[in-house]
Formats: C-alpha cells, sequence, structure tokens
C-alpha cells in the first residue's frame, strides 16, 4: 500500500528495511502470517475429515473472523489508550496458548467439529484483539518520509505470506497432518513475541490523563458516525468482501467435492491467490499514477466478477487455478486502496479505532457472508453460490460504485496542530458535563458564508468528541450593526474538551479559521459552564449521542 504524498525525491521502495526494529517487525510477523495461514488450512482440511457438510466447512472462516465484527472498535479502543507494545505482547501468547492446546487436541485424538470451531473462534479473538495495534504502530517504527514503504511492505509482506502459507500448509497437513500445522502457528506466535519483547517502544508524552476505556469507545463510534469519508470506506469494504469472500468460504469444498483433489492440490490453489497479490503489488504504483482511487476499485472489481463467473462454469483445475490467482489481485489491489485511504484520511490520535471499525467491517462482512454462501452451496450447489456472488457483486457495484473515496483528491495535513493549546482553567479536569460557548459577531454580509462555514465546525466538534452542538442566532442586531451567533456543544468532561483541542490538526485549525475570520476579532469569545445536574440517560442514548 502506497501513502501518496507529493515528494520531490521518494525513498526506495525497499528503504525502510534499514531500520532494524521495523526489519525485524516485518519479518516475524510475516511468519505469523505464514504460521497462521498453514493453520487456517489444517483447520478447513481437518473439518473436511470430520464431516461431510460443507456449511460446517465454511463456518471455520466464519469462526475466525467473527470475533474481528464484535471485537474491532473495542480493540482500537485498547490500542489507542494503552502501551501497544505490551497489548501486542500479550495477544500474541494468548494466541500462542490456543494454538498449542489445539495441537495437544489433534494429536490426542480429541478433536471434534465442535472443539474445532472454538478453538478458530479464540484465535480470531486474539487476531482481533492485535490487527488495529499492529497497524497503528507502523508510524512509529518508520519518519514520516518512510511511512509510505513502511505500509507498501507490510501488504507486500502479508501477500507474500498468502502466496507461500497455503501451499506450505496443504503440503505439510497432508505429508504430517493437521496437528503439526497447528504447532507451527504455535512456534510462528514466539517469534513475534521474542521480537516485540526486545523493542523499546519510547512512551510518548501525556499532558493529560489516558481516556478511560469506555470513553474511548465512545469517541471512536462518535468519529465513525460523523465522518463521512470513512463511512463511504466501511460500505465499500462491506459491499465487496460480502460477495468476493466466497473464495475462501467455499474453495476447500470445491476442491474436495467438485475437483476432487487432496490437500496438497488445495494449498497450492490456495496459494495461487496469494501469488496473483505479490503479482499485482509490483504494478500498484504504476496504476495509481495512470487511474484514480475509484476506478481501481471498480476495475478489479469486476476482475473478480469474471473470475468467480468462469470458476462457476469451468470445473477444469487450470482453469481454476488462473481464477483464483485474478482474485488475489483483485483482492490486493482493492484492499490496499482501501488500507491506503483510512491511513491519509484518518489522524493519529484515532487511527487504531478507525482501523478497528474497519476490520469490523472486514470481519462482519466474510464472517456472515461465509456463513451465507455456504448455506447457499449446501443448498443450491457450488456452482451455483459462485454464479450468484459474481452477479451481486456486480450488481452491488452499480449502486455504491458512486460512493466515491476521496482522501487521495482532497490531500489533508493531519499533523497535530501547534495551535491547540487552551488557556489555563480552574475547572477541575474530571468535572463535567462541560458547555462550551461560543460568542460570534458576523457582518450581516457575511451571514450566508458563516452559516456555511459552520456546518464544518459542526461536524469536526461532532467527529472529535462532542456530545452535542448548536448554533443560534440572536434576534436583535448589536449596536455596530452586527449580527450575534452563539456556537454551543458540550463535552462529557473538562479534560475530554481538554483533549479535544489537542486532537485538532492542521487541516482542522484551516476549517476553524475559516469561520473564525469572518468574525472582525478574529476569535469568539469562549466561555465554559459546567453542569449542577445531570440529565438521566441510557447507556445507548450516551453511546449514540
Amino acid at each position: 500500500m502506497d501513502v501518496l504524498e507529493p515528494e520531490k525525491i521518494r525513498p526506495s521502495a525497499f528503504s525502510p528495511l534499514k531500520s532494524r526494529i521495523f526489519l525485524a517487525i516485518w519479518i516475524a510477523a510475516m511468519t505469523s502470517n505464514v504460521g497462521s495461514l498453514i493453520q487456517s488450512v489444517g483447520e478447513k482440511w481437518q473439518m473436511t475429515q470430520l464431516t461431510p457438510s460443507t456449511l460446517l466447512v465454511a463456518l471455520i472462516e466464519t469462526g475466525t473472523t467473527l470475533p474481528i465484527l464484535v471485537l474491532g472498535l473495542a480493540a482500537g479502543a485498547i490500542a489507542d489508550i494503552v502501551d501497544r507494545r505490551r497489548w501486542l505482547i500479550a495477544t500474541q501468547l494468548f494466541m500462542l496458548i490456543v494454538a498449542g492446546v489445539l495441537t495437544l487436541l489433534t494429536f490426542l485424538g480429541q478433536i471434534t467439529p465442535a472443539i474445532l470451531l472454538g478453538m478458530a473462534v479464540l484465535i480470531g479473538i486474539g487476531s482481533a484483539l492485535s490487527m488495529p495495534a499492529f497497524q497503528a504502530i507502523v508510524p512509529e517504527l518508520l519518519p514520516r518520509q518512510e511511512l509510505s514503504g513502511g505500509v507498501a511492505l507490510n501488504s507486500a509482506g502479508y501477500n507474500i505470506s498468502r502466496a507461500i502459507g497455503p501451499a506450505l500448509g496443504g503440503l505439510i497437513v497432508g505429508w504430517l497432518g493437521a496437528g503439526w500445522a497447528f504447532l507451527l502457528n504455535a512456534v510462528s506466535f514466539l517469534a513475534v513475541v521474542v521480537v516485540l519483547w526486545k523493542w523499546k517502544r519510547p512512551i510518548p508524552p501525556q499532558d493529560l490523563p489516558s481516556e478511560r476505556f469506555a470513553g474511548a469507545m465512545t469517541i471512536g463510534f462518535r468519529y465513525v458516525r460523523h465522518s463521512r469519508p470513512l463511512q463511504i470506506i466501511l460500505i465499500r469494504t462491506v459491499g465487496y468482501i460480502w460477495f468476493s469472500g466466497v473464495i475462501f468460504s467455499l474453495l476447500p469444498a470445491l476442491v474436495i467435492y467438485r475437483l476432487r483433489l487432496g490437500s496438497a492440490a488445495f494449498g497450492l490453489l490456495t496459494g495461487c491467490i496469494g501469488a496473483g497479490a505479490v503479482f499485482i503489488t509490483f504494478f500498484m504504483p504504476m496504476l495509481r499514477t495512470r487511474f484514480s482511487a475509484n476506478q481501481l476499485l471498480g476495475g478489479f472489481t469486476v476482475l473478480a466478477v469474471i473470475a468467480q463467473s468462469i470458476i462457476a462454469l469451468e470445473p477444469h483445475t487450470l482453469a481454476v487455478a488462473l481464477c483464483l490467482f485474478f482474485a488475489g489481485m483483485s483482492w490486493l489491489a482493492t484492499f490496499s486502496t482501501i488500507n491506503t485511504a483510512i491511513h491519509v484520511s484518518v489522524p493519529s490520535w484515532v487511527k487504531a479505532r478507525a482501523f478497528g471499525a474497519y476490520q469490523m467491517a472486514w470481519g462482519g462482512a466474510i464472517a456472515f457472508a461465509s456463513a451465507f454462501w455456504g448455506a447457499v452451496a449446501e443448498r443450491f450447489g457450488l456452482p451455483a453460490g459462485f454464479a450468484l456472488s459474481a452477479l451481486g457483486m456486480l450488481i452491488v457495484l452499480l449502486f455504491i460504485g458512486r460512493l466515491r473515496i476521496t482522501a487521495f483528491e482532497e490531500e489533508q495535513d493531519l499533523t497535530p496542530s501547534k495551535d491547540n493549546a487552551h488557556s489555563d482553567t480552574p475547572i477541575p479536569l474530571n468535572a463535567g458535563p462541560v458547555l462550551i460557548q461560543m460568542e460570534f459577531r458576523i457582518p450581516e454580509a457575511q451571514k450566508a458564508p458563516f452559516l456555511e462555514a459552520m456546518q464544518h465546525v459542526r461536524r469536526l466538534r461532532l467527529r472529535d468528541g462532542a456530545m452535542r452542538w448548536a448554533l443560534f442566532e440572536e434576534p436583535s442586531q448589536a449596536n455596530d450593526g452586527h449580527l450575534k451567533f452563539m456556537e454551543v456543544y458540550l463535552s462529557s468532561s473538562m479534560g475530554e474538551h481538554l483533549r479535544q483541542h489537542h486532537r485538532s490538526t492542521n487541516a482542522d485549525r484551516e476549517i476553524f479559521a475559516r469561520a473564525f475570520r469572518l468574525d472582525p476579532s478574529g476569535r469568539p469569545k469562549a466561555r465554559h459552564l459546567i453542569a449542577v445536574g445531570e440529565e438521566e440517560t441510557s447507556f445507548l442514548q450516551r453511546l449514540w449521542q
């Protein structure tokens, strides 16, 4: 994935590897990805040996990804408020223990479909809790000018794993059995733990108390609710995954019941997906210079439609392998574009929560879609599952293709603003709710531009954590002919209000300045009022607000 930045001299694609800690974590993460994909092959193949049900085989994918839907935003909130290094070590140790128990039960011959699904869910929980933190630490490992290359290398490393892991998993399962696949995955988690243990992560200074978990969750929810660009990214994600995810849920049944091949062939065919992803990685920088993000998403979605249609109609192994290669190209191109859009459009203070929301959309779509397409295939047959998914993807593209991702077209400076200081206040940080009043005096001729500018201010206030917002106008004019307006918004506490100041980026400050400049004084007068009694509201009401 590339973060598009206008630079006169672009660093080498491999220059981030000069950082020893980035290189070590990159290799360890790639090793862990290979182990996870080997285990995935082992789980799916083991399930086919335990039951002939295509639904239960598809539910392995559901069990692994459903926790991402449930825990994505919570994991992002944790990653934004705790030491990410320690959190990642804890999650890797948890998955190591789960993989170890699964290995032991397999060698003892105690595996049942229920146990296998349960272990898949536990591994999915560990993965869901670690993914936002892994996404968010990249800027901590590299200087800003190397960030683009680091994100691209992470994507390439993951897809190299996708090419190697399934093929290796198929061979290991075929030669040694599923237990050895699970054992190798446990060892791969240990590699990540060792590297993270040696990383001396600098702790950023904190002028304010850390956010509480519930508050961080609520702020993450509000950010998603009031960030239209992020909402479009999430909608495009769900629309693509629901139909393209059929490849991962039905491929095991396709290999066994239609192509009539063994575990080694299953691993090699799954590796074709990774090979296609690695292949297109080298061409993505060139494609991004020639086509817009939305053109790339549309074109590669059509490629996935063609691939799935051919799989539905052509039972020949070579044709299926070629289609899986194209499906891998589509998968990488789509999600490298989406991931990069999040990196360039979301500020650092909420980045892990944004990726958590994205992973909820991704994990939820693939979890429910896996079960859905498994049921379709069991009722109508495998060809119908692939054919209907291809048709559905094309129809959905016609509807959601109009939702444009603008992150690459509207470049924003997401650097934290230096002009975010708040005047000294005697109000305790835990006091609240706090009502903030901003008094404006606007020339009558500037009323329309002011009202338009304040709608952008409203979006920023609510997106960054305000519970409510309103703009009031005094009916009578001031003696000097100016109109009086009062902006009013509510923060949960004084500490949260100060955090909102610290969250402002240079791009946000320009939006505020556009409204403030219309006041001849250049800055409205501010007042802060503390509530003397709190309105009784339910948890869901507070969350929605």
